[in-house]
């Protein structure tokens, strides 16, 4: 940002869906509270993803979009008087609500007509890189300096406690080491078989390792599949959101594909395996040795609108993974206490931040509209 350029006291940060991306775009929260820690961060979230920004130590208020009230919501964001608004969304309802904020800064993507409406905007195309990596680059777009940590999920002590209760309520046998699996992604070309699933959860069992496995809604037919096939394993079923990180907290590495849980792991401090298939690793994965991405012998990258007709053709995205490519990270990360060590950084992280953000806003306490 320019020398001569006010610092701003509010931001907005916008990112209304998908969950995974509302996590993603938490990182951005750090940069920002370390470029102006005397500013007062708000996020505009939609209805679904809202709980996942709940009690954030960073955000200030959390306003959740109603999508039958667009014009008043862009009445109330101009009311507030942002100095800063950043658009993660890049839809053109995101958009106007950003041009109506009368901000004096808009960031937002260089996409289709409404790029005109934003200060400065960027591309989305180039080199395939790390999600949050492509979204600080907004933030470097008007001058702020940007790190390289991850998302994260806050929880409380009582959320913790309860989603100890609610693991071993399911029959997870306390003291032995935990792992959450979700055998679906919601899009049928990223799923792994259940067979590879189910093979990873015998193996674990024989070793004393708990295969949590979590039951999302329409994902009946599998969970039986996997009941018959690997009897060991520890039933999650359907939990509201905030439980569902209570005990996803509480298991030591996450199994999945490539889909919004395996970013919540990351922001809870839980190591992860994800199976990819026709996605790329490098843009859903920061590679780091908590984060271990799986994918097959000759897979490649599809764009979502041939996935489907491939699949109906009997094309297997992820066939190559077999069980033993998930085990050996798996074990690895078990043995290796990565989730204690991200937990205490994440810990000293969220303490210094938090303790910055007292000091400058005393009266101030996380609430929602």
């Amino acid at each position: 940002m320019p020398p001569s350029s006010p610092l701003p006291r509010r931001v907005l940060i916008i990112q209304l869906r998908r969950l995974g991306d509302v996590v993603l775009t938490t990182a951005l929260l750090d940069d920002i509270a370390s470029a102006f820690p005397d500013a007062a961060v708000d996020f505009l979230v939609g209805p679904a993803a809202a709980p996942l920004v709940v009690g954030h130590p960073l955000i200030r208020e959390r306003i959740v979009f109603d999508p039958e009230r667009r014009k008043a919501m862009s009445r109330e964001v101009r009311s507030r008087r942002y100095d800063w608004v950043v658009d993660l969304q890049g839809s053109l309802s995101t958009a106007m609500i950003t041009r109506a904020s009368g901000a004096r800064v808009r960031l937002g993507w260089r996409t289709r007509g409404w790029r005109l409406w934003y200060t400065a905007a960027r591309s989305r195309k180039g080199p395939v890189e790390y999600v949050v990596r492509e979204r600080r680059r907004l933030l470097e777009l008007a001058g702020v300096a940007v790190g390289d940590g991850l998302p994260r999920i806050h929880l409380s002590e009582e959320e913790l406690e309860m989603g100890e209760r609610d693991a071993r309520s399911c029959g997870a046998p306390p003291g032995a080491p935990r792992v959450g699996m979700l055998l679906s992604t919601r899009e049928p070309a990223k799923d792994w078989s259940v067979e590879g699933f189910a093979g990873v959860a015998q193996a674990l069992t024989a070793e004393g390792v708990a295969p949590l496995v979590f039951r999302a809604v329409g994902d009946e037919d599998r969970v039986e599949r996997i009941r018959e096939l690997a009897p060991g394993v520890v039933l999650v079923p359907p939990l509201e959101l905030r439980r569902f990180l209570g005990v996803l907290a509480s298991t030591h590495v996450f199994v999945s594909g490539d889909t919004g849980p395996a970013h919540m792991a990351d922001a809870l401090g839980v190591p992860r395996v994800t199976i990819f298939g026709p996605t790329p690793s490098a843009a859903w994965s920061p590679g780091l040795p908590t984060t271990v991405a799986v994918q097959g012998p000759g897979a490649r990258i599809v764009r979502m609108r041939d996935r489907a007709a491939m699949l109906a053709s009997g094309h297997d995205f992820t066939g190559g993974v077999t069980p033993e490519m998930v085990l050996e990270p798996v074990r690895r990360l078990l043995a290796g206490r990565y989730r204690e060590q991200s937990r205490e950084r994440d810990r000293a992280s969220s303490g210094f931040h938090a303790d910055a953000r007292a000091a400058a806003h005393p009266a101030e306490t996380p609430h929602e509209s």
